[in-house]
């Protein structure tokens, strides 16, 4: 059975591979509205960062009040970039580390801007966080072929946190 640190697990490799492949490109590239659903692949990479951001740090806690996005166009590089994402993993990672199984039933409440809000527990809001995270990598992966661009490794096998594998990039 797969527990929701191994997906956060797997999903952090996988996003840290595309965020590797994404530095290697011009800005002008990342920032290039593209028609997808956050326009450019840098605000969707920020979306997913900061998906996370949201539902760990502010809707499990119950602080969703208190949470302010940074707006996308104040990233000016990959390494503002890089620097948001190392700051919500650490939190992240400080988050699960703390988690016991007992609280992945707590119940909390999502709320969406249109207004409409779910009762989640811990462990569904992790997951939700996860498969958000999963739909916008498949987009990347779609603009990143209209580049020209292979995208990285993604697959489980690749990046499987029960074994590491060091011979692959």
């Amino acid at each position: 059975m797969f527990s929701v640190f191994e997906l956060y697990e797997y999903a952090s490799m996988v996003r840290r591979r595309f965020v590797e492949l994404l530095s290697s490109l011009p800005w002008e590239e990342l920032e290039k509205n593209r028609e997808a659903s956050f326009y450019s692949m840098k605000n969707i990479l920020l979306h997913m960062i900061d998906n996370e951001d949201w539902i760990v740090g502010y809707i499990i806690p119950r602080q969703a009040d208190k949470y302010v996005r940074k707006k996308w166009s104040e990233y000016k590089s990959m390494s503002d970039v890089v620097a948001h994402l190392n700051e919500v993993e650490s939190r992240t990672r400080n988050f699960l580390v703390g988690l016991d199984a007992n609280q992945l039933g707590t119940e909390v409440t999502l709320k969406l801007q249109s207004g409409a809000e779910f009762v989640l527990t811990v462990e569904e809001c992790l997951f939700q966080s996860f498969t958000e995270q999963l739909y916008h990598m498949g987009e990347l992966i779609a603009l990143l072929w209209q580049t020209n661009t292979e995208p990285p490794p993604m697959q489980w096998f690749y990046n499987n946190p029960r074994r590491k594998h060091p011979h692959i990039s």
